[in-house]
């Protein structure tokens, strides 16, 4: 079994973080294509893991799915496993010529990936992604709300597996120096921090964030870790409420693991999700959660216990935890849901699962 894995290249996020652990490691042969070069390429390589980037010049670079499909033939591979849209295109668009099973893992809700697109070219990108999906032999859905989604998109139940995203936990929790991280962004010891991580993009919910936060009125701060193109739209959002001084704006950074664990909590606040990776990123630091009730998060927090569900775009439901938050035990919250997470969605785990779904789709083609 050799699993060839297609995504566009210019991920930062989860996508990128889940493909970099599933594939180092990974108990069956895989290598990665991607079609442009850049920071995942790099890290891919510094992880060992193979890589070929079929350079596309643009979305209408037609000589893309050839080159993909000729990388297929030529590295004899058993299995092309697909993640995004644009890589679902592209492969659909060879669909007939691939004499091999294809899977898709969907990360994000494919009614909502083309939010930043004009409505036209967003209708159009949509059908076409949602009839990818419909032709794949199948599907690893990251929630079981997205399994309910793309059953009524016309996509065959039996097709669909739905697996919970994992990532490689500390063995045990980090001992980072908590006052130097906080010091560094002159925050105080005794400061109640939130964090969010995530792209400055509409579907992350900032602006509601920035809403609720504004409507706190004990001492605290935010930190917002992360870049996208609403960064100015969200900072004159936090100038207009008067809350500049409270809030910072960290850009991209590459110490999340240590911000979180100086946080208290850590904030997710999208309107749609799959199964985040920074939830299990911030159960790995001990930090509690306050999610959104999107995808996978209630399987994985326990509200009241290790963190709390609110509804999205509700900044007044939001403003309540997370004012509820500053008043709890997050130490003890963080510990256990740590362990619970440690238990339940480890990497070693996933790459279990979807090797076992590797091998059945096999025995049936």
């Amino acid at each position: 079994m050799k699993v060839l894995h297609v995504i566009s290249g210019g991920e930062t996020g989860g996508s990128k973080k889940h493909l970099l652990q599933l594939l180092k490691n990974s108990p069956v042969e895989a290598e990665l294509l991607l079609l442009t070069e850049g920071a995942f390429a790099e890290d891919a390589r510094k992880a060992g893991i193979p890589v070929t980037v079929v350079q596309q010049n643009s979305r209408l670079d037609r000589s893309a799915p050839r080159k993909i499909l000729l990388v297929l033939k030529k590295g004899g591979f058993s299995i092309v496993h697909t993640h995004g849209a644009r890589a679902n295109f592209l492969v659909d668009s060879v669909y007939k010529k691939l004499g091999m099973p294809w899977f898709i893992t969907v990360h994000s809700d494919p009614t909502l990936d083309f939010l930043h697109q004009p409505k036209p070219l967003a209708k159009v990108f949509t059908v076409l992604n949602q009839r990818a999906m419909r032709r794949a032999d199948h599907l690893f859905a990251v929630s079981e709300k997205f399994k309910d989604m793309l059953v009524q998109m016309g996509v065959q139940p039996r097709k669909i597996t739905p697996v919970f995203n994992g990532i490689n936990f500390h063995e045990t929790l980090p001992d980072f120096d908590n006052r130097a991280i906080r010091e560094s962004l002159n925050t105080e010891e005794d400061d109640f921090v939130f964090a969010i991580v995530a792209r400055l993009h509409p579907v992350k919910g900032h602006d509601i964030l920035l809403n609720a936060f504004a409507q706190i009125d004990q001492p605290c701060k935010l930190w917002v870790i992360g870049d996208g193109d609403q960064s100015q739209k969200l900072r004159d959002q936090a100038a207009a409420l008067n809350i500049e001084n409270r809030v910072q704006f960290l850009g991209a950074r590459t110490d999340v693991d240590q911000l979180l664990y100086a946080a208290d909590v850590s904030l997710l606040t999208s309107h749609s999700e799959s199964f985040p990776l920074v939830l299990l990123e911030s159960a790995d630091m001990a930090t509690p959660v306050i999610a959104t009730n999107v995808g996978g998060v209630p399987a994985l927090v326990d509200p009241g216990k290790t963190g709390w569900i609110v509804e999205p775009g509700r900044a007044d439901a939001l403003e309540h935890v997370m004012s509820k938050a500053m008043q709890a035990n997050t130490q003890e919250m963080g510990s256990m849901l740590r362990s619970f997470a440690k238990e339940n969605f480890s990497n070693e785990k996933l790459q279990r699962e979807i090797h076992q779904i590797y091998k059945s789709v096999l025995k049936l083609n």
